[in-house]
């Protein structure tokens, strides 16, 4: 009876490594046809992405939220298709598509030569899946993403495959400390990869002024920063064109513990934040970002 609940699962893993096979414009070709459908005919969380836009930049008229959220359908099942190709791409392909810029790669080459780890902070943008190849093939640095297991094992077997071929290892959230304590032990230089604009709980959440919304954010990135003294680094990456990406690096501090409480997160947002207003539609606006709101303090 497991394995009959799963059959769904295990049809679309078949289809994932069929269209891994693909060549990268036509996977490309696909995801112009499944924007459309997303976009016109599904509408899928139509409502969400309008919503979240219109707040995000109130300055925009309707027309300008329009283009956006149909460029962003397009970008998003860009990176849908092209992380299907990580089961299958090269490493020639993906250093070709994937550029560092040489200052950014200076920087980070001297922490390695200083046997110097770091934590780096990432956002959904652009496309965040090809992160981990992009740098794993660019840098010598052990690479360690943190992940969120999803409840389908089958999926999630097939997730971890094409998101670990180019990682030291995937480390699931619960287990980011243990993990911490058994790099650092370990003495080799890492980084520890997380992405970090996702939505906390209220309680647990830091709030910040982030696109015009009060806005919970996490705080477990700048408390590991902090316990550990690692360097912080911010992430992006740039799309260059469909498939081709730069790889942007920015250092937030090299000394947590010299940082005013809250300033790292704050930091990480506010360069997310002008990512963002540099490609509106790079961003995830399907993602129920502002569901939660603050709980207003009672008078007394």
């Amino acid at each position: 009876m497991q394995r009959v609940k799963y059959i769904p699962s295990y049809l679309f893993s078949g289809l994932f490594h069929l269209l891994a096979l693909l060549p990268m414009s036509f996977l490309h070709v696909l995801s112009s046809f499944t924007a459309f459908l997303m976009s016109d005919i599904v509408r899928y969380r139509r409502r969400i992405v309008m919503e979240n836009l219109r707040n995000s930049f109130p300055g925009k008229d309707e027309a300008e939220i329009r283009k956006i959220a149909r460029k962003f359908y397009l970008n998003l099942t860009d990176v849908e298709f092209e992380t299907i190709k990580l089961l299958r791409i090269s490493d020639r392909e993906i250093i070709r598509r994937c550029r560092i810029r040489e200052e950014d790669k200076s920087m980070i080459l001297d922490m390695y030569a200083n046997r110097i780890s770091f934590i780096g902070m990432l956002g959904h943008l652009g496309n965040w899946e090809w992160v981990p190849p992009a740098t794993t093939l660019n840098l010598p640095f052990k690479i360690v993403p943190v992940y969120r297991p999803l409840k389908d094992k089958v999926i999630d077997r097939l997730m971890l495959k094409l998101r670990g071929r180019y990682a030291a290892e995937l480390v699931s959230k619960k287990l980011t400390g243990r993990a911490l304590v058994k790099y650092i032990k370990g003495g080799d230089p890492f980084v520890l990869g997380l992405i970090s604009d996702q939505t906390p709980t209220p309680k647990t959440a830091y709030w910040i002024d982030f696109l015009n919304q009060e806005t919970p954010v996490y705080y477990g990135p700048e408390k590991l920063a902090r316990s550990t003294g690692m360097p912080v680094i911010f992430v992006a990456m740039r799309r260059q064109g469909r498939g081709k990406y730069l790889l942007h690096i920015e250092l937030i501090t090299d000394n947590p513990s010299g940082m005013k409480e809250g300033e790292i997160t704050l930091k990480f947002m506010k360069l997310l934040e002008k990512e963002i207003e540099r490609s509106p539609s790079d961003w995830l606006w399907s993602h129920r970002r502002w569901k939660h709101k603050r709980a207003e303090t009672p008078a007394g």
